[in-house]
């Protein structure tokens, strides 16, 4: 995942000093928010304040997307790992300049799995295209 907002640099640094009660009260709230860096939540926190974050949330936390209903979920866990297997097999075709004989059978396997999230029963290797 990609840190920071795509197109924008940031160049200027906001330095605090904490007494250490201070310091372990933010490290526990950063630690429930879901944050592992503490000047992301730091930002995180002012920028929630500035945009007036709803009652009830921890302030700074981590905003995801929406979570998935189940079946959505296994098929998007599902397709993940089909996706690291081709970076994997890319990858060592890059190295051995020629293409890997189970990249065939993985772009099979990607195809399939979207058939199975669209509800279509998947194809057997036999079968005309």
């Amino acid at each position: 995942m990609a840190r920071g907002t795509p197109g924008s640099k940031r160049t200027h640094t906001v330095s605090v000093r904490l007494s250490d009660a201070e310091r372990e009260r933010w490290e526990a709230v950063r630690g429930e928010s879901g944050r592992r860096e503490m000047g992301a939540w730091v930002r995180a926190v002012v920028e929630d304040v500035l945009a007036g974050r709803a009652d009830g949330e921890v302030p700074g936390a981590e905003k995801g997307p929406a979570p998935l209903a189940p079946i959505n979920q296994a098929a998007y866990d599902e397709l993940c790992r089909i996706g690291a297997n081709l970076n994997q097999l890319v990858r060592y075709t890059h190295q051995d300049g020629q293409l890997h004989p189970a990249v065939e059978a993985a772009l099979f396997e990607v195809g399939n799995a979207a058939l199975a999230v669209r509800g279509i029963e998947p194809m057997r290797p036999m079968d005309p295209e």
